[in-house]
């Protein structure tokens, strides 16, 4: 999991608690899995976590997937979820959570006046009751902007729409990627590893394919099974930043 400091079972509580469409709750989430427990630290790395583009803050298209960073088969939030999230969240209404914010909605919030962190009760956030101002997001932001071409990434997407169609080589090939130069391949890198780890695991391969577009499918088991066994050449069950660079340059 990409949360490795929060205790399995927990997570899989509060995953179990939002399982059916329309049910998350962000505070009953945040308690149940015991990040609201945790230290301001804790809670950065958190944010580290979902903001997978490393832009500095969590946008829309990454709040949808939040529940795919605490466990690759978790369902996507609905887009009423996801807006309503967002409308808690936002507390400046540009649009996206920065860490401030983020830290409200764990819970954490910046005492007035005083330099850490205070635990402050957050109100229950009812998702029928959160008014939202729908944004444009006519064009979804991709982790890679500015990495790679948007249209060569639309290709490669689509070139693999269908379940179990992906070819690492064929992909990496026709984004763009495998032209990159060594320091572009350890952005890509920096991307995928969502943990902070030094290291691709299982799980974050399975989502590969939705660092390059919030709406792309996740990788079915046997494509990432094997897309890890092509990368992973040590045989540790996990891809490090030399493995990934001969893996997109193969």
């Amino acid at each position: 999991m990409a949360f490795a400091g929060l205790n399995d079972a927990d997570v899989k509580a509060a995953l179990d608690g939002c399982a059916a469409a329309d049910s998350f709750d962000y505070k009953k989430f945040f308690k149940a899995c015991g990040l609201a427990g945790k230290s301001a630290d804790d809670v950065k790395k958190a944010f580290a976590t979902i903001d997978q583009d490393n832009s500095g803050f969590i946008e829309e298209d990454e709040l949808k997937l939040f529940l795919q960073n605490f466990s690759a088969s978790a369902r996507a939030l609905t887009d009423k979820e996801t807006k309503a999230f967002l409308a808690a969240g936002d507390s400046d209404g540009d649009g996206k959570i920065g860490v401030d914010d983020f830290h409200g909605v764990t819970v954490y919030k910046r005492s007035s006046g005083a330099p850490g962190w205070s635990l402050q009760s957050t109100p229950v956030l009812s998702v029928s009751s959160v008014p939202y101002k729908a944004k444009d997001t006519t064009k979804i932001k991709m982790a890679f902007a500015g990495v790679l071409n948007d249209a060569d990434i639309t290709k490669a997407l689509d070139e693999c729409k269908g379940a179990d169609s992906f070819d690492y080589k064929k992909f990496f090939k026709t984004c763009g990627l495998s032209g990159k130069s060594d320091d572009g391949v350890k952005k890509a890198f920096a991307i995928i590893d969502q943990d902070k780890s030094g290291f691709i695991e299982e799980d974050e391969l399975k989502l590969f394919l939705q660092n390059f577009s919030g709406g792309a499918r996740a990788l079915t088991d046997a494509e990432t099974k094997a897309f890890l066994k092509a990368g992973d050449s040590d045989g540790d069950g996990k891809i490090g930043a030399d493995e990934f660079a001969a893996l997109v340059k193969a």
